[in-house]
């Protein structure tokens, strides 16, 4: 859609003149119409000079129309004395009749205007709203919207500049002069400014101008609001950022903290201690080789997160089975599990895996260092595997108190603790779900029907990827996405 201008004064006073002069041409010849048909095509005449011209341009043509019905048309002809008074109420009517329809019709172009302005603005600023939210780069909106002004308006040229934005412009012919400037304001304060060349063929109306200086108003709102957004979201990355030191400085001085004071006391009661017998003596070393041991996975688990924020958390699949990857597992973590019933669940069909084995070993090991720490001791664990041709699904179950389904998905987030957990670093089940993804598998947590929380991830039996990595999500197995 193009701009429509108003027309100008020049265009005004044609619109006036033309059509009652047309009309009169009827007159040269000595046998015209009557005068009842000449009355009618003066009417005609009325209602395009109010199209073409406005209101005023309809006024006036309806004046000279009426004298010129009244000079050329009525008895006596060619003076503007009314011989009879029926012919004067004619002409009186007409004139009245004429203006009446020149003013309204007028006033309906004039409707129709304003409503092409109105849709032309919103078609604009559409567009332009449309785009910054698209997540399109902000010169490449404010190009296509400086190109949307010229193809409208038939401008030359347009440039708009802002104070947190390069420079866009388009040009359409070569311009000269000085253009016209439009400020950008939002908020009370300068943001910018719009730069306009009228076309060689066509200048820029009062109208025109109206327009653009709304649309500059509309372009200064929006780009005011991105910026406000962009700041409310680096404020809320830097809180976040904040949030995620300060939650690792409390966990990791926790996790790091303990095992220290506990090889510590062993160390020092060595040194310093006298008449232990090999068995104490062998205790003392165990606990140090345990404590130094859960050192190393803390130390091992920031490690993983910082090749998770890298993108360098890449496995090297090997077709391996499940179930001895599940017995190695719980054989390492054997002194961690004490006295605790453990029970391995595996289908006959559960087929071999392509996988990381390093990498999915931490994830079981997480999976079952996270029930053995939040239940009660002695409480039995139960690992279960199920598989089919394209799937292979593992289960780690515990007893306790379960996760509340509102923090279900929040768990798997780095540096996220479930409800009643007051320890730890929160890294062990985001690091295990961002393993699971990376083989193209899913995680989620589910009750467990005999009470407390079931941990299961699916990891795909293809030599390939079969699927794209999908989130974490509160799930029953085999339930959808």
């Amino acid at each position: 859609m193009r701009w429509s201008s108003a027309p100008s004064r020049g265009q005004r006073v044609l619109a006036a003149v033309a059509g009652p002069a047309a009309v009169t041409l009827i007159a040269i010849p000595e046998r015209h119409p009557p005068t009842a048909v000449v009355a009618v095509v003066y009417v005609l005449a009325v209602v395009i000079a109010a199209r073409l011209g406005g209101a005023l341009s309809g006024i006036a043509a309806s004046l000279l129309s009426f004298l010129s019905l009244n000079f050329f048309f009525t008895r006596p002809i060619h003076t503007f004395v009314v011989g009879a008074p029926e012919d004067l109420v004619s002409l009186v009517v007409f004139l009245i009749a004429s203006a009446v329809v020149g003013v309204l019709f007028s006033s309906t172009v004039e409707a129709k205007s304003r409503a092409e302005r109105r849709e032309l603005e919103a078609r604009l600023v559409n567009r332009l709203a449309t785009r910054l939210l698209s997540g399109e780069s902000t010169d490449k909106v404010l190009t296509g919207f400086a190109e949307g002004i010229c193809d409208v308006f038939e401008l030359g040229r347009c440039e708009i500049a802002t104070t947190f934005t390069s420079p866009a412009s388009i040009t359409r012919t070569e311009v000269e002069g000085k253009p016209d400037v439009i400020r950008l304001a939002a908020r009370g304060r300068d943001i910018g400014e719009i730069k306009i060349w009228s076309g060689r063929d066509h200048r820029l109306g009062g109208d025109e101008h109206a327009v653009i200086q709304s649309l500059a108003t509309q372009l200064a709102l929006a780009l005011e609001g991105m910026r406000l957004s962009v700041e409310v979201r680096r404020a809320e990355f830097e809180a976040q950022a904040s949030q995620l030191k300060a939650a690792l400085f409390s966990g990791v001085t926790h996790d790091v903290k303990t095992p220290l004071a506990a090889i510590m006391a062993a160390v020092t009661s060595l040194i310093d201690g006298r008449g232990f017998s090999d068995t104490e003596r062998g205790e003392h070393l165990e606990t140090i080789r345990q404590e130094a041991e859960r050192l190393h996975r803390v130390v091992n688990n920031l490690l993983d997160v910082a090749r998770l924020r890298a993108g360098a958390l890449e496995p090297v699949k090997v077709v391996s089975a499940i179930d001895e990857l599940m017995e190695s597992v719980l054989q390492r973590l054997r002194p961690l599990l004490e006295e605790r019933p453990v029970e391995i669940r595996v289908a006959d069909d559960v087929p071999e895996v392509p996988m990381d084995v390093v990498q999915i070993d931490q994830v079981l090991t997480n999976l079952i260092e996270n029930a053995i720490k939040f239940t009660p001791s002695g409480s039995p664990i139960t690992l279960a595997a199920v598989g089919s041709a394209s799937v292979v699904r593992v289960t780690v179950s515990d007893r306790g108190p379960g996760i509340p389904k509102e923090d279900r998905v929040r768990i798997f987030e780095p540096f996220e603790r479930g409800g009643t957990s007051t320890s730890g670093t929160g890294l062990g089940l985001a690091i295990s779900n961002a393993i699971v993804v990376a083989h193209a598998g899913r995680m989620w947590v589910s009750d467990n029907p005999q009470g407390g929380a079931a941990f299961t991830f699916e990891l795909p039996c293809g030599a390939e990827p079969t699927q794209g990595p999908r989130e974490v999500s509160d799930a029953r197995p085999g339930a959808g996405r």
